[in-house]
């Protein structure tokens, strides 16, 4: 962020995810102002970071404060951390207490809001005085800025894939009398930093070798507790265990088709451990913890068919197994990994 010119942000709840001692080792010495005027060290009663930044930008003053919903559930890797290491207050109340200093200093006020749209927007119903917001956890981006109580909001979505890009314009007073701009979609149609997409490729290669070390020895345990458990368990298989002995001709098709080969897009990309990623590109992991401490057994790779048709070891004769309902697909084909999805469209296209 620092690299790409940004002026300031406010902390997310995966920022406090390995608490709030590393929190600050990671950024205390980064010259990017993080802000956050509702969460605050439990051992002390002090906020973690300034409240707000007054930034000038051609003239005109914007008084940038950051808060995040108060009922956020923060995670916490267990076993290395017990507590995220701090409280926080009703966001409304802690912008509310903090908009009359604002105002003093300058002439818009612009409030990061780490929350869903509809709790952002309730901000703006219950509290005057702010100008502009920008949502920052909101999975769907809204594509074009759109304006609640006269307030203009910024929706860009999260996990990087959206960026905002709005030129304001005032007059010589510093009141705002416009916008122009969009949201643009990050996907291939926008070339890469090359310098960036390097460091990018770096981070993640380390991040998988990191995953698949925790994943490997997270295996030999479940394994050694299979082996003490012994017995029968209803389970996946894997489609050349189970599948291609009675059913060859769909096997056949199958291969031809995006899911069979979902665990490779990972791999190429290297996410190839990235648990987020795994629960879908292969079969029978919709479970899995989201810490990548668990590995995906080579035979459940790739979107085989126990993902559609349900587990082997539950195969019934009678008709009823297997068949394929819209809900069926919308375990994986939601509107954050799959916006587009459509059941008529893309049934065809595996259908075997």
């Amino acid at each position: 962020m620092v690299e790409l010119g940004y002026d300031v942000t406010t902390i997310g709840v995966e920022d406090l995810y390995m608490g709030l001692d590393y929190f600050r080792e990671v950024f205390g010495n980064f010259a990017l102002p993080i802000v956050s005027a509702n969460i605050y060290d439990e051992s002390t009663g002090e906020l973690v970071v300034e409240p707000y930044v007054i930034i000038e930008k051609a003239g005109v003053r914007f008084g940038v404060t950051g808060v995040m919903d108060h009922n956020t559930n923060i995670r916490t890797k267990r076993g290395e951390v017990e507590s995220p290491g701090v409280t926080m207050t009703d966001f409304k109340e802690a912008v509310r207490e903090i908009i009359p200093e604002l105002s003093e200093k300058c002439d818009h006020v612009v409030v990061l809001a780490h929350m869903s749209k509809h709790h952002a927007e309730a901000l703006v119903e219950q509290v005057s005085g702010i100008d502009i917001v920008v949502v920052g956890l909101q999975a769907n981006p809204s594509m074009t800025a759109y304006e609640r109580q006269n307030v203009m909001f910024i929706q860009p979505g999260n996990r990087g894939q959206h960026i905002a890009d709005y030129r304001l314009s005032f007059d010589e007073e510093g009141v705002l009398q416009g916008y122009e701009g969009d949201v643009v979609k990050l996907d291939d149609k926008v070339p890469a930093d090359a310098a960036m997409a390097l460091k990018l490729k770096e981070h993640k290669q380390i991040v998988d070798a990191m995953r698949k070390e925790a994943a490997a020895a997270r295996a030999r345990e479940l394994e050694e507790r299979r082996a003490e458990r012994g017995g029968y368990q209803e389970t996946c298989l894997g489609v050349e265990a189970s599948c291609t002995r009675c059913h060859a001709e769909q096997y056949e098709h199958w291969e031809g088709t995006p899911h069979a080969h979902a665990y490779a897009t990972l791999q190429e990309k290297f996410q190839a451990s990235n648990p987020e990623c795994l629960r879908c590109h292969t079969t029978c992991q919709l479970d899995l913890k989201p810490d990548g401490s668990e590995v995906v057994p080579e035979e459940l790779r790739n979107v085989q068919c126990e993902s559609c048709h349900g587990m082997g070891t539950e195969h019934a004769r009678d008709g009823s197994y297997g068949a394929i309902r819209v809900e069926t697909c919308l375990k994986c084909h939601d509107k954050e990994n799959s916006p587009d999805f459509s059941f008529a469209t893309y049934l065809p296209k595996v259908t075997h």
